[in-house]
């Protein structure tokens, strides 16, 4: 139906250049515009909801529990290297120390986040971090190797 009106349109528009502006259109140039116009539109405006529907949670920096420290560390692959950050915070969000570094080869994401989960506990005890720790990762494969028998974290989609 949705083309139908769109091929009318373009129709109209043709006869309104003619009559105004003594414009002639071919036919199949109406037709390649309404074909034209109608795919765009619907790439623009699907009809159907996307099948992994987007959830729009704004994610920030949470507090750990009174007298712990936060490890917050992540890694990149790319093509024929792999890239970590670390960054360390107290319960009050102070910057206690941090860092980064690349890799050069071919690696798993799984491989690149340990790399980036022993570099994070060097940091820590480069300086001398003691006490109650909390490790964070965004990779749900590596937590749930490191939560052996507690709550499965594997989503799909986003968060």
């Amino acid at each position: 139906m949705a083309d139908l009106i769109t091929t009318l349109w373009n129709c109209w528009n043709s006869r309104n250049k003619f009559i105004f502006k003594g414009q002639i259109d071919k036919a199949q140039s109406i037709w390649e515009k309404a074909s034209n116009l109608s795919s765009e539109f619907r790439i623009y405006n699907p009809m159907n909801p996307p099948i992994l529907a987007q959830i729009e949670d704004i994610k920030k920096w949470e507090r750990p529990a009174n007298g712990t420290i936060k490890i917050n560390f992540d890694a990149m692959v790319n093509e024929n290297r792999m890239g970590y950050t670390v960054i360390i915070r107290d319960e009050d969000g102070f910057v206690l120390g941090g860092g980064g570094g690349f890799h050069e080869g071919n690696f798993f994401v799984l491989e690149a986040e340990c790399i980036a989960l022993e570099r994070s506990i060097e940091v820590a005890d480069k300086i001398n971090v003691r006490g109650n720790v909390t490790l964070e990762t965004d990779n749900a494969e590596l937590a749930n190797k490191w939560n052996i028998g507690d709550e499965d974290i594997t989503i799909i989609g986003s968060r």
